[in-house]
């Protein structure tokens, strides 16, 4: 589905991304987490097209990114970044209604099939009360998932997540990482998305990326990547990676406050 290889990046002579490899062949979540200027956004804009990379360094679906129509990359990837642009007179159906945009030949007449995804978008992120409310009027909890819903109205098999539980509080970051799973599940879709919160990653993730200075430190199953060594080496603060009874997974705790 995806392969990066030798993938570099510089914002003028910064190097943002030194020499990145990874390969995605089935349905997962993958979760790349680490600290601020890693490369974690940049790595995701790349992957998106939307910053250039050098020729044969990102394929998707067997297809080097640089040779992708615009509409036709839209199709096999979406990407919901950091920072959403402000927009005014603009409601919740109208925002998810832009999902579809790859799909429209000319205009923005839906067709049926369109219809049918955005309603099951809005429904899927419990926002069919709110549809004809002014996004710019949503708290920010409501409006993430409006984005959210945006990105799944798209239909991709892949999924690009800049930090996708910002400003949501308790129930909806859970009730997300339910969907990010369920979607990895059911749908049979790839999911990678960036975390600050360790253990949101070790929760959702089948695979962990512990980005640092740009490279990938270390790769694979949380258990294996999350650990008080690696944590320590990557963010410079020693934490216990501990077993409670009623916790399902392991959970990330600082050594001292």
């Amino acid at each position: 589905m995806l392969k990066v290889r030798n993938l570099n990046f510089s914002y003028g002579k910064h190097k943002v991304l030194n020499n990145v490899n990874f390969t995605i062949d089935e349905p997962c979540v993958v979760s790349l987490i680490g600290p601020n200027g890693s490369g974690k956004s940049t790595l995701l804009r790349c992957l998106n097209g939307l910053l250039p990379v050098k020729n044969n360094t990102v394929f998707l679906f067997g297809k080097a990114i640089e040779k992708l129509g615009v509409k036709e990359r839209a199709k096999l990837i979406s990407y919901l970044p950091q920072n959403q642009e402000r927009l005014r007179g603009i409601n919740v159906h109208e925002l998810v209604s832009m999902g579809r945009a790859p799909y429209h030949r000319s205009g923005w007449v839906n067709s049926d099939k369109d219809v049918e995804q955005i309603n099951w978008s809005i429904d899927y992120m419990q926002l069919g009360t709110m549809i004809h409310r002014p996004v710019e009027r949503l708290s920010g909890g409501e409006r993430q998932r409006a984005w959210i819903a945006m990105v799944l109205a798209q239909d991709t098999p892949i999924i690009l997540l800049d930090e996708p539980a910002t400003y949501m509080d308790l129930k909806y970051q859970y009730e997300l990482l339910k969907t990010l799973k369920d979607f990895k599940d059911t749908f049979n879709k790839v999911i990678i998305a960036v975390f600050h919160d360790i253990n949101h990653a070790i929760k959702v993730s089948d695979q962990v990326y512990l980005l640092n200075e740009g490279s990938i430190y270390r790769a694979g199953a949380s258990e294996q990547v999350i650990t008080e060594e690696y944590v320590k080496d990557v963010y410079d603060v020693c934490v216990h990676v501990c077993d409670f009874k009623k916790c399902c997974h392991k959970v990330v705790v600082p050594a001292e406050i």
